[in-house]
């Protein structure tokens, strides 16, 4: 069920990022500031949703290393992608974005 879940966030922010005709992949350049429909919830949905997967597959796997691991894992995640995209789209969209970081949590 945790990686069910996981594919439907992928799924609803890829959606999101299509209808405002902005780049999937973070290496690409942002086109547009998405901050409505699953991104009114999270501003990482992608990284919530593959980490549901993960969480899933650990449980699934009935192993206690991978669901363990998910800590270190989310650190990794917050500090070294999460941190250096925010200051990119703060750079990019300025009070926008700021705005929508004041308003919309990190993960849930």
């Amino acid at each position: 069920m945790l990686a069910v879940c996981g594919f439907v966030f992928i799924f609803m922010a890829a959606g999101r990022f299509q209808a405002a005709g902005t780049n999937i992949p973070p290496t690409l350049p942002t086109t547009a500031l998405v901050v409505d429909g699953i991104y009114r919830r999270t501003r990482n949905p992608f990284y919530l949703g593959t980490t549901l997967i993960y969480l899933g597959l650990g449980v699934a796997a009935g192993s206690l290393w991978a669901i363990a691991l998910v800590v270190p894992l989310l650190w990794v995640i917050n500090t070294g992608v999460i941190a250096p995209e925010e200051r990119y789209l703060e750079r990019k969209f300025g009070d926008a974005y700021r705005a929508y970081k004041a308003r919309v949590r990190r993960w849930v």
